[in-house]
């Protein structure tokens, strides 16, 4: 790592670490009054692929870290199959707190905390980006539905997503499973398009960052546009 990209990762640490001390304080919706840690997110800080889930679980909220619990460990083997380390990504969820009996955030909830995610999107300026589950899919695209989209590729403002079935729902259901396996393997492919988005971002800003042509709202999937895959 030479002197820039150290002072850079430092940067970004002490970004995400600001971020993280003000998420400790958070008391703006009542999840403050029912988690026992808060969530940040945990990572590398200038990771290329930012997976997000929902919100963290029991496991989670006792330890105040990520994807720990059972779908953790299935996340961690999804990844290492690439092969790739945990250590290498980062993530996060969209709610910080864990909500009571694991029920779906609120929708207050959500927009409470969404600032703080997006303030991380914003420091470690991925490639690509993982939502993991409906949930989470829907705070980036609330049209894309879950399933049609596991494993395909996005553009999503000056990055690329590529959504995956949450881990949870492999645990439930052997062909979820195997839907996770055949989806993160499209993630070096999608790293390969994030380059090429952001390499256009750079260059041509107010092409690459506009919604697809026709419908301002419609998704974008590079790979549809490339006729490589069929649309839903």
């Amino acid at each position: 790592m030479d002197e820039g990209d150290s002072k850079s990762h430092k940067s970004v640490s002490e970004k995400l670490e600001a971020i993280a001390d003000v998420v400790s304080e958070c008391r703006k919706c009542p999840l403050a009054e029912t988690r026992t840690n808060t969530v940040p997110g945990e990572g590398s800080p200038t990771a290329e692929v930012m997976f997000v889930g929902e919100g963290p679980g029991q496991d989670e909220d006792l330890s105040g870290r990520p994807f720990v619990g059972r779908a953790g460990k299935l996340l961690d083997e999804l990844i290492e199959s690439l092969p790739m380390r945990r250590e290498d990504v980062y993530i996060a969820n969209v709610v910080k707190c864990r909500p009571p009996g694991n029920r779906d955030p609120e929708r207050g909830e959500v927009e409470e905390c969404s600032g703080y995610l997006r303030q991380q999107i914003e420091a470690i300026d991925p490639l690509v980006i993982v939502p993991l589950g409906r949930h989470a899919l829907g705070w980036f695209n609330p049209s894309l539905r879950i399933t049609a989209s596991n494993g395909k590729i996005f553009r999503h403002e000056d990055r690329v997503l590529m959504p995956l079935l949450h881990p949870s729902a492999g645990l439930r259901n052997p062909s979820n499973a195997e839907m996770l396996r055949e989806g993160i393997h499209n993630l070096r492919e999608a790293i390969l398009e994030g380059i090429r988005v952001k390499r256009e971002a750079i260059a041509e800003p107010e092409v690459a960052t506009r919604p697809s042509d026709g419908d301002a709202d419609a998704p974008s999937s590079v790979l549809e546009e490339e006729g490589k895959i069929p649309s839903d």
